[in-house]
């Protein structure tokens, strides 16, 4: 009897690791392929209405927190405990109800800022395009346009696209908001063209959006 207990005994000891195994053995494709779709970044984010995978979603937080810790470092060393204090009185931002369009070929890449943007409490429309633009424009009343630079339409596709705007009497400011290069060498030609305000920085154009009036 006492031999037999021990059997059971050594039989339920047993019983957990062979089920253990059991699962792993059953579980062992799906484990698999989770594993190696992390490792390949397959998962994907929803934001602003663009879909991201985990790699671009990671690049774009990454440049505006650089973006972000550059400019508050300047802002560091240019403000004085004056000037500090006296942007602390100043009234607060009112609530955004501004239409923005965006033309932008690759609109994912500002999918961010975007988010930023409407949290703020405008709404934005994405084209791809200066001819998709100005058909939208026609249809639709905007407050703003962003654009990019280049697209595949030209190398200059923003300043173009603000001319066009211009010539057909439609009077909206347009933010060029682009690479560095382009940021700082075009800026003369992009202020002869109309365009209210060019930068690189998603910081900067933060700042420089009409987004809202004194409340």
């Amino acid at each position: 009897m006492e031999s037999t207990a021990k059997l059971i005994a050594s039989f339920a000891s047993l019983a957990w690791p062979v089920v253990f195994s059991i699962l792993i053995f059953k579980l062992f494709d799906p484990l698999k392929n989770l594993i190696e779709s992390a490792r390949s970044r397959k998962f994907t984010l929803k934001v602003a209405g663009n879909e991201l995978s985990m790699d671009e979603a990671s690049e774009q937080q990454r440049l505006i927190i650089s973006d972000l810790q550059a400019k508050v470092a300047e802002l560091e060393r240019h403000l004085s405990s004056s000037q500090a204090c006296e942007m602390a009185s100043e009234p607060e931002l009112a609530r955004s109800h501004k239409r923005i369009l965006w033309v932008d070929d690759r609109p994912s890449n500002n999918s961010y800022l975007a988010a930023t943007i409407e949290d703020r409490g405008a709404s934005i429309v994405t084209v791809l395009s200066t001819d998709e633009a100005l058909s939208t424009i026609r249809k639709q009343k905007f407050d703003i346009v962003i654009s990019d630079m280049g697209r595949p339409e030209g190398d200059h596709a923003g300043l173009d696209l603000t001319r066009k705007l211009k010539q057909l009497g439609i009077d909206l400011p347009v933010y060029i908001f682009c690479g560095g290069w382009a940021s700082k060498n075009l800026r003369s030609e992009a202020k002869a063209a109309g365009v209210s305000g060019i930068t690189s920085s998603a910081t900067t154009l933060l700042s420089m959006l009409p987004l809202a009036s004194r409340s």
